[in-house]
């Protein structure tokens, strides 16, 4: 019984995903198609090329914020990935652009506990609806 429970979290998580990354990307792209990195702004033109990132960690943010979008930004592989994020260049940005409230909410949500499989659920159906 507890194998299946893993399988289906893992499975709700795999399709969030997909749709975390859809929304982030169509809600940051550029007229022309292409996307600017978060932190470094380089300017990232192949679909591909283009990362998801995280403002707080997956790991730090736990359940609550894996997937929330206030969390998630477009950004380039050397950030995301080669720079583990670049998270105070993300820090700094995220403060000028959206507000340090904006952030100090995204912080104060980090510690609210939530049950992972309740919460992912509703979250699949929420993105569900935001990408029809």
């Amino acid at each position: 019984m507890r194998k299946k429970s893993i399988q289906s979290i893992s499975l709700i998580q795999n399709k969030i995903w997909e749709l975390c990354k859809q929304i982030v990307r169509k809600k940051y792209v550029n007229k022309d198609g292409s996307w600017n990195c978060y932190t470094c702004n380089i300017r990232i033109i192949h679909k591909s090329d283009a990362q998801t990132g995280h403002f707080i960690a997956k790991a730090a943010g736990g359940a609550n914020l894996k997937y929330d979008l206030r969390n998630l930004r477009v950004q380039c592989m050397s950030c995301n990935i080669w720079k583990g994020g670049n998270g105070a260049i993300f820090y700094k940005n995220m403060v000028e652009r959206e507000g340090q409230e904006y952030v100090d909410q995204i912080f104060r949500d980090k510690e609210k506990t939530v049950k992972a499989i309740d919460h992912y659920t509703e979250i699949l159906e929420e993105y569900k609806k935001l990408c029809t």
